[in-house]
Order: structure tokens, then C-alpha cells, then sequence
């Protein structure tokens, strides 16, 4: 049974924490390859989908409107 990563990112809430699937890869090198691009400046900008919170998060002034998305990934066996 093989494995194959799970690239992941989303965003912290005021509300909690979200989390959305980017695809997957074969290998934990091309993951971490994945994260580093994202997170490098200038990197890929992921767009939180429709169903996020922010979209629908009423507070004006809420601080976590504005904000960096996390990058990860993980394991899922075959």
C-alpha cells in the first residue's frame, strides 16, 4: 500500500479554523516543495472559497479578516 500527500491550507477565524484540499502529490519532497512556494514572498495567493466564514463574518473591524493563509500537507494511505 502506497502513500500519496494531501496538500492542505486554509485560515484562522474569529469563528475557528478552516481547512481546504489543494490536490495531491506523489511525494513528501514535491509537499514540501509545494509549502515553500507558497510561502515564499510573491508566492501563490490562495482565494478562500465561497463557503468560507470571511465571507459571510459580519463584524466590521474584525482583525482576522485580512490575513495570511497556512500551508501544510498529510499523509493519506492508499
Amino acid at each position: 500500500m502506497g502513500k500519496r500527500y494531501e496538500l492542505i491550507y486554509g485560515y484562522l477565524h474569529c469563528i475557528g479554523r478552516t481547512t481546504y484540499s489543494a490536490g495531491f502529490v506523489a511525494t513528501e519532497d514535491e509537499a514540501r516543495a509545494w509549502v515553500e512556494r507558497q510561502e515564499a514572498p510573491g508566492g501563490g495567493r490562495m482565494k478562500p472559497p465561497r463557503e468560507d466564514p470571511i465571507r459571510r463574518c459580519g463584524v466590521s473591524y474584525c482583525p482576522l479578516k485580512v490575513q495570511q493563509p497556512w500551508f501544510a500537507w498529510r499523509v493519506c494511505e492508499e
